[in-house]
């Protein structure tokens, strides 16, 4: 964080209407001692410090001109946008890169930004190969193993562990034959985390109050991840190089009926990337068997439901049964559903060159209309 105590000590002395030579009086130090204090050419011993913050009668942090509230502000600020736009996770988070330079410089012992900066190292993007990650590997492990041996928040350290399972996933992917050590890494990693009768989702639940609001919190978060599990379970099954949008589409169908059951007043809050996810899946899974009509109905519905969430105010209340009453806040991805559907549409999203349109598919006249009511 920026100090400025000379500017600090200047407007502090005047306050007490003092003058540098009265105030160098005071402090027992010479005239040019204070003048050059005020003008950030030095600065006072340490010891100084406090008998300074004393005589003026204001904290340590005052006294150099630390505002801790406005930095809090900023680290609050830069979290959360990074949070809250998924696609800042694949690398497209230059302009920022500055910003969150200069807070870890001013905060070199905020692990939340250390935590934020693994988790730009490790993002993972559509060109990467194995041999790309391992070159990237030696600069991953050195923030890994700082922030394990300093970090004491464990929700912290547990997400940095979870980052670093991603890469070692995605080169054992690639490279399944030549990737020994890193699978070892990752079964290590794997088995040091806390399991799911652990989780702060579970856990909470029974301790913690409001018990309502909290079980619906920790229901809501685990059908997210029981979304993420099943398309997990799509890959193993695929495993053999099959396309997995055709072979998911019971799993996917499944999934949305888990969810319609969860929300059968369709007001799916913060799982609404879960079901519009789905239906992708669905229109893409049945475009690539040839089952046009089934694609177009998918992607009707996904548009439908992309409109009605974004139509919904900011603040929320849920009406299905379970969570009747239940309060939220829609999330804000840095744009709409509706445009972040224009998108998968118009092939634009990071993964469209692993799973374009087929050809004929994208010919139909129906496909046209459909980007027309977007």
């Amino acid at each position: 964080m920026t100090i400025h105590f000379g500017e600090s000590l200047r407007r502090l002395r005047k306050e007490k209407n003092l003058t540098q030579e009265q105030l160098a009086a005071r402090l027992n130090v010479s005239f040019q001692t204070i003048s050059n204090w005020e003008r950030d050419e030095s600065w006072p011993d340490l010891s100084m410090l406090p008998v300074l913050a004393d005589f003026f009668g204001v904290r340590t942090d005052d006294l150099l001109g630390m505002d801790r509230a406005e930095n809090e502000r900023k680290i609050v600020e830069l979290l959360d946008y990074f949070n809250t736009n998924a696609s800042l996770r694949i690398g497209q988070w230059e302009e920022h890169k500055a910003q969150l330079a200069a807070l870890l410089k001013d905060n070199p012992g905020d692990y939340r930004l250390w935590t934020l900066h693994f988790g730009l190292l490790t993002s993972l993007c559509p060109e990467d190969t194995a041999e790309s990650m391992r070159a990237r590997l030696p600069g991953i492990l050195s923030v890994y193993e700082m922030i394990l041996e300093h970090c004491t928040n464990d929700a912290l350290r547990m997400e940095v562990k979870d980052n670093l399972s991603h890469v070692y996933g995605r080169i054992t992917g690639l490279d399944p034959e030549g990737s020994a050590a890193e699978a070892a890494a990752l079964e290590k990693i794997v088995s040091e985390l806390p399991g799911l009768l652990q989780s702060r989702e579970y856990v909470s639940t029974h301790h913690l109050k409001p018990r309502a609001t909290v079980c619906r919190n920790s229901i809501i978060e685990t059908l997210r991840a029981l979304d993420g599990m099943i398309c997990n379970l799509i890959s193993g099954v695929a495993e053999d190089g099959s396309d997995w949008h055709m072979i998911g589409l019971p799993f996917f169908y499944a999934t949305l009926a888990l969810l319609r059951a969860a929300f059968p007043d369709g007001d799916y809050g913060k799982c609404i990337n879960s079901v519009l996810g789905n239906w992708q899946h669905i229109a893409y899974g049945h475009a690539r068997a040839g089952n046009y009509d089934k694609a177009f109905e998918a992607l009707q519905t996904l548009i439908a439901l992309s409109l009605q969430y974004d139509a919904l105010p900011q603040t929320s209340t849920h009406t299905s049964p379970m969570f009747a009453g239940h309060i939220y806040e829609k999330e804000d991805h840095g744009e709409s559903c509706a445009a972040q559907t224009r998108k998968f549409l118009d092939e634009a999203h990071a993964w469209s060159a692993y799973y374009p349109w087929p050809e004929a598919f994208k010919a139909d006249p129906r496909f046209a209309a459909l980007r027309k009511t977007l």
